[in-house]
């Protein structure tokens, strides 16, 4: 990165470089993550409902011996599908005045179209029996209520960080404000 009097180069898009190289490692990383939490999910769903599901669902196609590739395949499709709506709904490049409540419902329903679409293509069940879908639906707001409160969790926790690094600051302020000229100088030095 080149540095011009203080400020950073900026990349494509007015953005610094390493922020943009950090953007590309956060996808990846975003992607990397579903994928590695929905396979452990249907690891768990294969070791419990593998063999009598196996005539039904590509997913069970092996029964209790694990998860074909080609479902590994569109796993990671999706994941990079969700990761891409995330950026979409999340970043300011379309939905800058629409409130957060409305972004978060977007695009949890484009999720739900997009998944829907994985699963009449994929042949992930049947789509005319009920059955499947109510597990899917409750399986999927699950994970979303999980991942909700992982994220409230870390918000919390990053702005309890914040704030004491603020009061450290304050107090630190508050010590060299009550430091006399002839101290502050000193130290300047």
């Amino acid at each position: 990165m080149k540095v011009r009097k203080g400020v950073p180069e900026h990349g494509r898009r007015g953005v610094p470089e390493y922020e943009e190289r950090k953007g590309l490692l956060d996808y990846g990383a975003q992607v990397l993550c579903i994928f590695g939490f929905s396979t452990l999910c249907m690891l768990i769903f294969t070791a419990l409902f593998g063999e009598s599901a196996r005539e039904v669902s590509s997913f069970f196609a092996l029964g209790r011996e694990g998860i074909p590739l080609a479902v590994l395949g569109e796993f990671l499709l999706l994941a990079v599908i969700i990761v891409f709506l995330q950026f979409l709904f999340f970043t300011d490049c379309c939905f800058r005045k629409m409130p957060v409540i409305g972004r978060t419902v977007l695009m949890l329903l484009s999720i739900l179209a997009v998944m829907s679409g994985f699963i009449a293509a994929f042949d992930w069940f049947p789509v005319r029996m009920w059955q499947p879908w109510v597990m899917f639906l409750l399986c999927f707001l699950l994970c979303f209520g999980g991942s909700l409160g992982i994220s409230v969790a870390k918000t919390r926790l990053e702005n309890r960080r914040l704030q004491e690094g603020l009061e450290r600051l304050r107090g630190q302020e508050e010590s060299v404000g009550k430091a006399g000229p002839r101290e502050q100088e000193g130290s300047e030095k």
